[in-house]
């Protein structure tokens, strides 16, 4: 009876021991998918953002950049190669891949860095703004990274917001680090997408469909789009006829475009309770601030709140819904546009004080209840305030930790140097500017960069700089361990030349 039972006993242990092979086989497989996924993911969503700054540089700088100039560094960007960041910095990508770490982990320190170098009128300020969300904090793809840039945010508005004479023009601006950040976060943001996708997309199509006239409301340009015929239904300009006639197509106008304001505002309201939390919580963070500032009163901290609400974030997605995903089957001509716009517009207008309001609306404005707005950023602010950023309840990359950083050279080069440059000035903490003293102890000495970081010249080609899992997160699944490194355009020599570029471990 025993010998039977031991070569049972041994077929089941061995059984058991090949089952536990192939379970090792398969987890190790199914990591190793994770990883190369996840490294795809990183490139992918690096590349799309370079895309979309390329594209808002055309859009909205076109006088700076050339359609030509633009359609080249978009090629270029399809055509991305990454490499591991040492075959560019050799030895010293430890070095940097240190900085990186310890930069990326002191939100306060990166917050301080901005705020001083636009003090500073640094040149390639907006250009590190850039790199700070694409490269340093990663698009924000990892929860990791959206909880340093919610802090960093949280900084800007103490360091930048707080400390400005009049802070409601410099966000208006919308040029200053603040406003910056907060629209590239808010824009790659996956539940902002899902917020305003239900927002957006049902009286989006129901204007599409509805109207096919210009929804003009200003009296001397009511007729301007008109074809001769339909002016001449206006009778002779300037006569009596003629005003009560175009007055009557504006009042018409005005109340099309006040039900359709309507609309949107009861479908803002209705899809609150999707609002994403992370913007809730750094618009929270910024009328806790703000109302503690003496200048300042409540009503116009309120304000603020709102025009950051709409003007970074939801008229930008009314105006073009096809860049934000809420359309993808209609087309949107220049009427739908146009009529986009003036929604977009009274929008802004109800989100201000009466005295600010432009003159010119105030007949349509006079036909709003003046808390519709109001009683949204109420939701919004609402609730006890807390000090931690929230984390994503959506977040599917969970027990992922980063370890690298995918920038190019030149990009690299140009954080390093502004870096310098602030703590050569006089804007920063003696802490702070001893922070970074330490930091760049060790860094080397870069070479003259030619240009910004983020300028979208042909001779700005992207790479990577990968980082090493800090020690306390060993245990997590890396993330993009290559660096990028790019072929890039060189005007100097109008040929192809491959710039390869870094791989700076994190942390140590």
């Amino acid at each position: 009876m025993v010998k039977p039972d031991i070569h049972t006993l041994a077929h089941h242990l061995k059984q058991e021991r090949l089952y536990v092979a192939s379970e090792k086989q398969l987890i190790q497989k199914l990591n190793s998918d994770v990883l190369k996924t996840s490294e795809r993911l990183c490139r992918a969503a690096w590349i799309a953002k370079q895309q979309r700054i390329n594209l808002d540089r055309l859009i909205l700088t076109s006088a700076e950049a050339s359609p030509a100039e633009c359609c080249q560094h978009a090629k270029m960007l399809e055509d991305t190669q990454f490499v591991d960041g040492y075959k560019t910095l050799g030895f010293q990508e430890t070095i940097y891949g240190e900085f990186l770490a310890r930069m990326r982990e002191n939100p306060r320190l990166v917050a301080s860095c901005l705020v001083a170098g636009e003090r500073l009128n640094q040149e390639h300020t907006q250009g590190v703004i850039h790199t700070v969300f694409t490269s340093l904090y990663g698009n924000c793809i990892m929860q990791e990274d959206e909880s340093y840039l919610l802090q960093v945010l949280r900084y800007l508005v103490e360091f930048e917001l707080k400390e400005n004479d009049n802070p409601r023009r410099l966000l208006r601006r919308g040029t200053c680090a603040f406003s910056i950040l907060f629209k590239l976060f808010s824009e790659g943001l996956y539940s902002a997408k899902l917020f305003l996708t239900a927002t957006l997309h049902e009286p989006i199509m129901q204007l599409l469909v509805e109207d096919e006239d210009h929804l003009e409301t200003d009296p001397a340009k009511v007729t301007e789009r008109l074809t001769p015929a339909q002016q001449e239904r206006f009778g002779e300009k300037g006569s009596d006829g003629y005003k009560q006639r175009v007055q009557a197509a504006v009042e018409a106008n005005e109340a099309k475009l006040v039900a359709l304001v309507n609309k949107f505002i009861g479908y803002l309201k209705q899809n609150t309770y999707c609002f994403p939390h992370s913007l809730r919580w750094i618009v929270s963070q910024m009328y806790k601030t703000l109302s503690c500032v003496e200048r300042l009163e409540v009503g116009e901290v309120r304000t603020m709140c709102t025009d950051l609400l709409l003007t970074c974030f939801i008229c930008p997605a009314i105006v073009n819904p096809e860049q934000y995903g809420i359309i993808s089957d209609a087309p949107i001509n220049e009427v739908a546009r146009f009529n986009l716009m003036q929604v977009g517009q009274l929008l802004q207008q109800l989100a201000m004080a009466d005295a600010d309001a432009d003159p010119r609306r105030k007949s349509s404005l006079s036909k709003f209840d003046k808390s519709c707005v109001a009683a949204f950023l109420d939701v919004v602010i609402g609730g006890r305030a807390v000090e931690t950023p929230p984390m994503s309840s959506m977040n599917l990359l969970e027990g992922l930790s980063r370890t690298a950083v995918y920038i190019s050279h030149n990009q690299l080069l140009v954080l390093v140097d502004f870096v310098r440059s602030v703590m050569a000035g006089d804007h920063l903490r003696e802490e702070e500017h001893m922070a970074l003293e330490t930091l760049l102890a060790n860094v080397p000495q870069s070479r003259t960069v030619k240009s910004n970081s983020l300028e979208l010249t042909p001779s700005n080609t992207p790479q990577l700089s990968p980082a090493t899992t800090p020690a306390n997160k060993k245990n997590r699944l890396p993330i993009g361990q290559h660096l990028a490194a790019i072929t890039s355009w060189d005007p100097t020599t109008t040929s192809l030349s491959a710039h390869i570029p870094l791989v700076t471990p994190f942390g140590g």
